[in-house]
């Protein structure tokens, strides 16, 4: 099977160059596309991953091989293909693109489009395989994947399908991605299902009036999701209660499904993700052109929050718009911008001049047409939330906002249910530019259960919230409480040996000693190096991830903070600003390579104490340590 999917993959990257060669020579345009990515994956999976309206093109297999796959590509980069083909204006071009005008027109001309791929793929196949079949494109359709039925028969069967991936560029424009999938059994990729010959061969339970004990799965299936149900003991046909052995394997069947539900939990969470960030990309598009001006949103890492963590890490004054959740799903949603970002925001709607903008914005004059034009803002926003929710998830859920309110996270009351109720949340954040200006943090905050991500906080439906990371965030406080905080910044000897884990979430820090440094990175060979220094010189360091929630694990006991950066970017940025806001008030000394002018400022600009290259040396750390201790001795 391995041979058989490197055979497929070298004929894929074959293909490439002759697909660019002969669309492009049709187009009158160069087409091209980028190497291929393939995997081995079942129908479930590739239409439960979020993608938006898209074009499928029916091929059918025919020859020495025979089956069914199909070419989808999403339906913007359909329109563009055959309105190249068919030489639609720019003008005329981009407005179909956008209103998502797949005319019969438009249909027939990307169809010869897809005609040229399959030809190109018989081709290679051809030369390259050694059985003879070809590809044959057949009819088209448009779908929203995560809306397709796992069990039917359209648009494909179910079952499992070799997939490959080609992101595409048209004329120097970045467009999505062309996906194939082939059946995988008919490449001999994977074997035939025997389901249906084992389900024979077991006897069922009324067959023999006993419980099979061998065979835990029909028990695992009826488990629900992250959830263990209280239950009278099974009584069995004589009235006895079940016997040890029985309970043992009850116990291990209770196991398998919890491990189950968490693999589960974590698709899910990847779903989310994905879903999300398409959100922040819309987001940007949707109210930069609204705005007539160019804004991105750049995501940053998502997370569960207790209302607690949620308010501390916040910010400073807030507009807090709320979004009613309807549909199969029904709650509500809070959307956090700083107060400066939507007076900037409104006021660039109703077009205030530079110096009055520059103005009203210093001194947060929040006036009722400035607040009016956010709150189109947040209306739009919704409206994006609502248009990706319905065609990327499989649950149909709508987002309406019902007002606005001017709010300071760190004095709402985390114990009570005020301005928002104490719940898990699931936080998905972005930092703002609008043209050449960088702003702060767009906030959505979600309840975790609406999205089936309440798991993730080891949380059962009905029970009084209290997350993982609060009782983390308690045993530190604990723990904390209970030690002397060295008064001297002098280093002494190491109080312990240093054991280095690569896994994600590895600390130095032994669990019943607090941490006196913290780092948090996304680069953990370089935060395990610098912690192997900080541990030779005395301290007690731990390395957290931009996942991690901060509050949860500063303490009296932490005299300096880390953040490792892989790379200088926006993302690194995003964490310096959720530390900066997290209440620290001790040294934040960036690190990362390949620092420049502008880089140093932003990162100053941000919270930065200090700035390190890395990799760092031993020196390095000693200088570190020496300059940004005093500072906070002093």
């Amino acid at each position: 099977m391995k041979k058989a999917k490197e055979r497929l993959d070298k004929i894929m990257a074959a293909c490439r160059q002759r697909m660019q060669e002969e669309v492009s020579a049709l187009l009158g345009k160069t087409l091209t596309f980028a190497d291929p990515q393939t995997k081995i994956l079942t129908k479930e999976d590739f239409f439960s991953e979020p993608a938006g309206k898209s074009v499928l093109a029916h091929v059918k297999l025919d020859g020495d091989i025979e089956g069914h796959g199909c070419l989808i590509a999403p339906i913007r980069d359909a329109i563009r293909i055959g309105g190249t083909l068919i030489m639609l204006p720019d003008s005329e071009l981009e407005t179909v693109i956008n209103e998502e005008e797949y005319t019969e027109e438009l249909e027939d001309s990307y169809g010869e489009i897809a005609n040229i791929i399959c030809g190109s793929l018989s081709t290679t196949f051809e030369e390259q395989f050694p059985k003879n079949f070809r590809l044959v494109r057949t009819e088209q359709e448009v779908i929203f994947p995560v809306k397709v039925m796992v069990d039917s028969d359209e648009p494909v069967p179910n079952g499992s399908y070799y997939l490959m991936t080609s992101a595409m560029a048209l004329e120097g424009i970045e467009m999505g991605n062309l996906q194939l999938l082939l059946p995988a059994a008919s490449f001999g990729l994977v074997e035939e299902p025997k389901d249906a010959e084992v389900d024979e061969s077991v006897p069922a339970p009324e067959d023999t009036g006993t419980v099979d004990e061998a065979a835990p799965a029909e028990p695992v299936g009826e488990q629900p999701d992250g959830i263990e149900r209280e239950a009278a003991a099974p009584v069995d046909q004589a009235g006895a209660m079940e016997s040890p052995e029985e309970d043992a394997g009850k116990a291990a069947t209770t196991a398998t499904a919890r491990k189950m539900s968490d693999q589960d939990v974590e698709k899910q969470r990847e779903r989310i993700d994905k879903l999300l960030a398409n959100c922040l990309e819309k987001i940007g598009e949707e109210v930069g052109a609204l705005l007539g001006g160019t804004l991105k949103v750049q995501p940053e890492e998502n997370g569960v929050f207790s209302k607690e963590d949620l308010l501390e890490q916040a910010g400073g004054k807030q507009v807090l718009a709320r979004l009613d959740v309807r549909g199969e799903s029904q709650g509500e949603s809070y959307l956090f911008v700083s107060l400066k970002d939507a007076i900037f925001l409104g006021g660039t709607l109703i077009m205030l001049p530079d110096a009055e903008l520059e103005e009203v914005v210093r001194n947060e004059e929040f006036g009722e047409d400035a607040e009016d034009a956010y709150g189109e803002i947040a209306n739009i926003i919704a409206g994006v939330y609502t248009a990706v929710f319905e065609e990327q998830y499989r649950k149909s859920l709508g987002f309406v906002k019902t007002g606005l309110e001017t709010v300071i996270p760190v004095k709402i009351d985390p114990d009570s249910d005020d301005v928002l109720p104490r719940d898990i949340y699931y936080l998905s954040s972005g930092t703002l530019r609008y043209n050449d200006q960088e702003l702060g943090r767009l906030q959505m905050v979600v309840p975790a259960a609406l999205l089936e991500l309440a798991a993730l906080a080891g949380e059962q439906v009905g029970e009084e919230p209290e997350t993982d990371v609060q009782a983390v965030a308690q045993k530190a406080d604990g723990v904390a409480a209970g030690e002397t905080v060295p008064q001297s910044i002098r280093p002494g000897p190491p109080e312990q040996e240093v054991e280095k884990n690569g896994n994600a979430g590895a600390s130095i820090a032994d669990s019943s000693e607090a941490a006196n440094i913290l780092l948090f990175t996304d680069d953990d060979t370089e935060a395990g190096s610098i912690a192997d220094l900080l541990a030779g010189q005395g301290y007690t360091p731990r390395i957290l991830h931009y996942r991690d929630a901060v509050a949860d694990h500063l303490s009296s006991a932490v005299t300096l903070v880390f953040l490792v950066m892989r790379e200088v970017n926006e993302q690194g940025f995003g964490m310096a600003i959720k530390l900066s806001s997290s209440g620290l008030n001790v040294p934040l000394i960036i690190g990362g390579p390949a620092w420049t002018r502008t880089t140093v400022l932003k990162a100053v600009k941000y919270g930065a104490a200090d700035i390190l290259m890395t990799p760092a040396t031993a020196q390095d750390i000693s200088d570190k340590l020496k300059a940004n201790l005093v500072k906070k001795a002093a």
